[in-house]
């Protein structure tokens, strides 16, 4: 009895639970709150590419036989063969009797949840503190990723196609044999969730022969070929991205160092907010690319010292794919300006560099003599998690006012181009601005006219419009639009809220700026003259007001837009 006493401390089990419970509500947390802002915010209102799937949810339903059924769940979109957006899409619209685009929103930002359990299963093989891992979904689950969060049909692929990646990565880096057949399947799935899956084949390629594997990166290399010849038959290469003219190697190499440091993209309103990423992506790069080479040339294939433990062959793995991934990004997408590598459906791939980047350093130290390291990262982690999602919770409210302007404007000009007799494809959602459309399509020039300033200047494409006093609205549901009317079409158009700085929030407590903008761009309207008004939503009130301007729109527009779905 005596010698058990001494075996089991009582004082160390509480305390060894204690810190456990404090580790794992500090890693629990901004999974949480993560969660919370999608539960509160998310809308069931499709945006662009969304609506594919209500095309392809009508051409499943209204093809009769089995292969040709089949064969539209691997239908091309754009560029990419979206099976795994259209198998959940079509499992929602069974269960719920239309679709759910925020039901999509979950299962996509659930892979999230995959794809850090994939990163807890290479920290627990270091051994280390649990309390290293907190900065992991620290980083991880915060709001920069807001644009994939809060989009169906983006969440699925974009979220998706991480965790099938990462999850054929971390299966072909371990020496067990079912886990090569399992990453068979994962091969599967990354080459029909997202065009860039298939990238993941040449990188699983290496892995496997750097364990000098060969008979299996025969048999992965063959099913590879065979994915990649099935992707690309009868494939048509879509021509939408703007031409490269003009842009040097230099302003790529920018563009690919600012893609890669995105992840510390908190310096929205800074003149320097490009060059810091450059300078941190940079940093980044050359980081990780030195590891990777110390990696790939203390291998047991090329030094014949070592075999490489699963956790280096993983992070190797990684490295290559989100570099690769920045390089083929940067390229397609340069074309578009700087700021459009900052875009949020992008930072993924920089959060999760970093978060590579920190497992790889951590697994080459000895943090039992330095467990008092752990706190100021979680600090530094914490911070980061709060600044980001300071930053970009404007970024929530006016997207999801952005998605309530498409479903009024659904209601106002009510066009169903899939509309079946049938089958229900969507059931719009009930806005609080649907009591007052009937308000809202009166003409804008019967409102009161609207007494503050509202600066107007011209943009190549349209107006810009401005306001720098009035008050702003605080609740879920409020907010300030513009309403553009001609005399046989009306539009209701979001503006967008600014939040003031962290500073001036910790001396004010106000976290919303005064005043909003607009950009009014041509070619979301059909050509004609327009009278503009504003539209004040605040609770349950409702009012109108007549800007005393207007919009003229005469542009060239294309008979239709060429899609591939």
């Amino acid at each position: 009895m005596n010698y058990s006493r001494k075996l089991i401390n009582p004082y160390l089990l509480k305390s060894f639970l204690s810190k456990n419970m404090l580790w794992g509500f500090l890693i629990f947390l901004p999974i949480a709150i993560y969660f919370y802002f999608l539960s509160e915010y998310a809308l069931n209102i499709p945006k662009w590419d969304d609506h594919a799937l209500k095309a392809f949810v009508l051409d499943f339903q209204n093809t009769k036989e089995f292969i040709p059924r089949l064969q539209t769940f691997f239908k091309q979109h754009n560029e990419h063969r979206i099976a795994f957006d259209r198998v959940f899409t079509l499992i929602v619209f069974w269960i719920h009797g239309s679709i759910e685009y925020r039901w999509l929103m979950w299962v996509g930002n659930f892979t999230l949840i995959g794809v850090l359990l994939i990163f807890y299963k290479i920290f627990q093989k270091q051994k280390h503190s649990l309390a290293f891992f907190i900065p992991i979904p620290l980083i991880l689950f915060q709001l920069q990723l807001w644009e994939n969060t809060f989009w169906g049909m983006a969440a699925m692929q974009n979220f998706g196609i991480i965790f099938f990646i990462i999850g054929l990565i971390y299966l072909i880096s371990s020496p067990k044999r079912l886990y090569f057949y399992v990453a068979l399947l994962f091969a599967f799935f990354v080459t029909y969730t997202s065009g860039n899956g298939i990238t993941a084949f040449p990188i699983c390629l290496v892995l496997l022969i750097l364990q000098r594997r060969f008979k299996d990166s025969i048999i992965f290399g063959g099913v590879a070929m065979l994915l990649v010849f099935l992707y690309f038959y009868h494939y048509q290469m879509p021509s939408n991205n703007p031409s490269m003219n003009g842009i040097g190697i230099g302003k790529i190499i920018f563009g690919f160092f600012s893609f890669l440091g995105s992840v510390f993209d908190l310096l929205l309103y800074s003149s320097g907010r490009i060059k810091f990423t450059i300078i941190l992506g940079a940093l980044l790069f050359i980081i990780c690319t030195l590891i990777a080479i110390y990696l790939i040339f203390n291998s047991n294939l090329l030094a014949k010292q070592r075999n490489l433990n699963q956790p280096e062959l993983f992070i190797l793995g990684s490295f290559m794919f989100l570099i690769g991934t920045a390089i083929v990004v940067t390229y397609t997408r340069i074309s578009y300006g700087d700021v459009g590598l900052l875009t949020s459906r992008y930072k993924i791939y920089s959060i999760l560099l970093l978060i590579t980047l920190y497992l790889a350093i951590i697994s080459k130290l000895d943090l039992t003599q330095i467990k008092w390291v752990a706190f100021p990262l979680i600090f530094a982690a914490l911070c980061f998690n709060i600044l980001a999602n300071y930053h970009n919770f404007k970024e929530v409210i006016n997207f999801r006012n952005q998605l309530i302007c498409f479903g009024v404007n659904w209601k106002l000009d009510p066009i169903q181009p899939l509309a079946s007799t049938n089958i229900l494809l969507h059931k719009s959602p009930r806005l609080m601005l649907d009591s007052h459309l009937s308000e809202i399509q009166k003409p804008v020039e019967l409102y009161p006219v609207w007494e503050e300033k509202v600066l107007k200047s011209r943009i190549s494409n349209g107006i810009f419009l401005q306001n720098f006093n009035f008050p702003t609205l605080s609740e879920k549901n409020d907010g300030i639009f513009f309403i553009v009317q001609s005399k046989t079409r009306t539009y209701l158009m979001p503006s967008q809220l600014m939040s003031n700085s962290l500073i001036s929030f910790l001396k004010t407590g106000k976290y919303w700026q005064k005043g909003f903008v607009s950009t009014l761009n041509n070619d979301e309207f059909e050509n004609g003259k327009y009278r503009l008004g504003i539209w004040m939503q605040q609770g349950l009130q409702s009012k109108g007001f007549y800007l005393n301007d207007s919009l003229i729109v005469n542009i060239a527009k294309p008979k239709s837009v060429k899609t591939n779905w």
